[in-house]
């Protein structure tokens, strides 16, 4: 799910009806990826958000003083909000200790197949 936008694609609402289509669509996980902003994309970016939503430029401006990538705390709580929501879709990501057992493999043949 990218990229999510501050102030823009962040809300519970847009977060909610982006998971619930994605759901629909027939995934079976979702992993939230806030905006980046690198050298070039940064300042056509920047054009744009005080052109048409003057009133983000300050709250990009903190999320972004430090490069390309919004702060951890940020990155932390939106993936919280998405998990939530895909869990109320029905979607599920595995986490760290998610012991859910994997399907077996296929049954190996016992022929070995040549090269040339």
């Amino acid at each position: 799910m990218a990229p999510i936008l501050p102030g823009l694609s962040d809300s519970d609402e847009s977060i909610d009806a982006t998971v619930a289509a994605i759901a629909a669509a027939g995934a079976s996980s979702v992993t939230a990826l806030p905006l980046h902003l690198r050298q070039g994309a940064r300042e056509w970016y920047a054009h744009w958000l005080a052109r048409e939503h003057p009133h983000l430029v300050p709250r990009y401006r903190e999320l972004y003083r430090a490069g390309a990538y919004a702060p951890q705390a940020y990155q932390r709580e939106l993936t919280a909000r998405v998990r939530i929501a895909a869990r109320r879709h029905g979607l599920h990501r595995g986490e760290r200790g998610d012991n859910r057992s994997l399907p077996e493999p296929p049954a190996a043949t016992a022929e070995q197949l040549t090269l040339l």
